[in-house]
């Protein structure tokens, strides 16, 4: 049996105003896989650390959908066996999804050396992603693959590029979302304003990590107008937490992909004291906060 063992981070995707074009890979939490070739003929997922259940029929994990694209497209027949140990926040908006998707994409490519690269690794495993959040988005499938950050040039045909960056303190708080996407509640058109904002917000995220301007960074992040005003109706108190939490000197504040989990970008001597104001804010509300102080990789994918 030819198998695999693999380390998938978890991302924060869109990061402020990159809507479906920016993700940051964080060193913790990630999830570990391993992949198996089979004599079966199917593919079969087991599951172990989850605390909820996560679909393991082919068509309906992530992970082995993405499988499904990559045998129909290369015509390959073979049995695959997938062991996914989560530590991460499933439904949270950590990219727990998309970590799946390109690990086991990855995987198969190396175990039966297809020479796929990684764009193409990428496209295939956005796929994956329809059945987690309604549509095949990379970007967290990119950020978790690459590591670092990620952009995405084009999505026909695929194009990403990684930007290495500095070591990048963020607290966490996971939320789990109330629902499985709310994608289909977001706007289709912003207005000239809104436009001028958010494509500006998006070169200041590029040039301040080009740069290594940490705080210039965290303020970009700050910037949306797509997936934030949506997003934080989930969430008790948002706008005043983000006001709270930026005015104790955070440098950026926002909510993390999908939802519920929000995000602090802040700078290593204060991480601790963004991390107990955060949690302290939660319970005032009445949530049960579930925070996590971590920082940014530029480790994607990998072989342990």
């Amino acid at each position: 049996m030819k198998e695999i063992l693999l380390r998938a981070p978890a991302t924060v995707a869109n990061v402020g105003p990159g809507f479906d074009i920016f993700a940051l890979a964080l060193k913790e939490p990630y999830d570990t896989f391993r992949i198996q070739l089979t004599d079966s003929n199917s593919i079969d997922i087991e599951i172990k650390g989850a605390k909820m259940d996560i679909p393991t029929t082919p068509t309906d994990n992530t992970g082995s959908l993405a499988l499904l694209h990559l045998l129909e497209k290369l015509d390959i027949k073979s049995g695959i066996h997938i062991i996914i140990e989560k530590r991460m926040p499933i439904g949270s908006g950590l990219g727990s999804s998309g970590a799946s998707a390109s690990a086991c994409v990855y995987g198969i490519n190396k175990l039966l050396n297809l020479g796929l690269n990684a764009n193409e690794i990428i496209d295939i495993a956005r796929k994956g992603e329809v059945v987690s959040g309604g549509s095949p988005h990379a970007d967290n499938v990119a950020g978790s693959l690459l590591g670092g950050f990620i952009y995405i040039k084009n999505y026909n045909p695929m194009e990403v590029e990684k930007i290495k960056i500095p070591s990048i303190p963020l607290v966490l708080n996971v939320i789990k979302k109330k629902e499985r996407t709310t994608r289909g509640f977001i706007k289709g058109e912003l207005s000239l304003s809104e436009v001028r904002d958010q494509s500006s917000g998006c070169s200041m995220v590029i040039h301040s990590l080009v740069q290594g301007d940490i705080e210039g960074f965290g303020r970009a992040t700050t910037i949306d107008h797509i997936s934030e005003p949506v997003r934080s109706n989930e969430i008790v108190g948002y706008w005043e937490i983000k006001k709270t939490i930026l005015d104790a000197g955070a440098y950026g504040f926002n909510i993390s992909g999908g939802g519920s989990t929000v995000f602090a970008i802040c700078n290593k001597e204060n991480q601790n004291e963004i991390a107990s104001l955060l949690e302290k804010e939660f319970k005032k509300r009445g949530q049960t906060p579930h925070i996590i102080t971590t920082e940014t990789s530029n480790i994607g994918i990998g072989e342990i």
